[in-house]
């Protein structure tokens, strides 16, 4: 799993940002930066610039006896995305929205972790330092 947040990052630039406060969910823990908000639906925890221009949202879920390759497929279809892509360690990558969107899928028979960034192109930095800052429970 760690190995996976590691290949996101690498997706993402890596920059520093001011931190408002560590947050902990169900499953992990992360930094919120200062100015973004954070909603928390369900399984879903979404963290938003403040201007809205881009967002970080993180699923945790039990994948429901399904492999990753399964969900991966699942998630790519409901969101119009490129066929995903598997990496060497099992996890699985896509995008959507024209590419405006990025995402990655791991985990195993227990839980899952579906990581989708949008605006990446100007958030990068800060969506790098989140997700740098996850921290498993």
């Amino acid at each position: 799993m760690k190995q996976f947040v590691f290949l996101v990052m690498m997706v993402l630039c890596m920059s520093s940002f001011a931190c408002a406060e560590v947050m902990e969910f169900r499953y992990f823990s992360l930094d919120v930066p200062e100015g973004w908000s954070v909603n928390e639906d369900g399984n879903v925890i979404t963290v938003t610039a403040a201007d809205k221009s881009g967002s970080l949202s993180i699923t945790a879920d039990n994948p429901g006896g399904k492999t990753i390759a399964e969900l991966a497929e699942e998630y790519s279809r409901r969101l119009n995305g490129t066929a995903p892509e598997e990496d060497e360690e099992g996890g699985y990558t896509f995008e959507f929205n024209n590419g405006v969107s990025q995402a990655a899928i791991d985990g195993d028979e227990d839980l899952y972790l579906l990581i989708i960034g949008t605006g990446i192109e100007r958030n990068g930095d800060v969506l790098s330092e989140i997700l740098e800052s996850l921290e498993m429970k």
